[in-house]
């Protein structure tokens, strides 16, 4: 093969792996970014209950004693997690502003150590940000012997300004097994 050939093959290959070179930084600096930018989003709009810990230390306003707001929960467990898992209150009605408490139970049914984790939603979503809780086992993971059972507390409020045409707030907690390096119950 000629000089000429050679070097144009040579340069193509040259421009190829830089571009690839160059996918790849940014592929690396893109997957760094996502998390940064998640919390962003979940803050700004109170997805998964992000943002609601600065609201509610902020928040000092009144009860509203003539209005009432219906909060179900439901419990919901990842099928990776043996867990028997449920609120102790199916609902509760509160009037805005006044702190309430109540609690899940929560029993690991295997066998092994498991390391549970738990995410709240809302419905409707635009609840989520006039939902303040003040203490939630949704705050930290936790752990949990063979067998262990555990009644867990939930103490929140919902917040005076909550749209007057929302009557009933719905919370949603699903338990992830978050062991580290085992997935019980897979």
């Amino acid at each position: 093969m000629s000089e000429a050939p050679r070097a144009a093959t040579a340069k193509r290959h040259r421009k190829v792996v830089l571009a690839l070179s160059a996918m790849l930084a940014g592929m690396f600096v893109f997957g760094f970014a996502l998390v940064p930018l998640y919390n962003v989003v979940c803050r700004l709009t109170g997805l998964n209950g992000r943002g609601v810990e600065a609201v509610s230390s902020a928040y000092a306003g009144q009860v509203d004693g003539g209005r009432t707001v219906t909060v179900q929960f439901i419990s919901n467990v990842n099928s990776r997690l043996p867990f028997a898992f449920h609120p102790d209150m199916g609902a509760v009605t509160v009037h805005p502003g006044e702190l309430y408490a109540t609690s899940f139970f929560a029993e690991n049914q295997s066998g092994g150590d498991v390391t549970a984790q738990a995410v709240a939603t809302y419905a409707p979503g635009e609840a989520a940000k006039y939902v303040h809780k003040t203490e939630c086992f949704c705050f930290s993971k936790e752990s949990f012997g063979p067998h262990q059972s555990r009644h867990m507390p939930v103490r929140f409020y919902i917040d005076p300004a909550l749209p007057k045409d929302i009557s009933t707030v719905t919370i949603s907690y699903t338990y992830y097994n978050v062991t580290p390096g085992q997935t019980p119950g897979a």
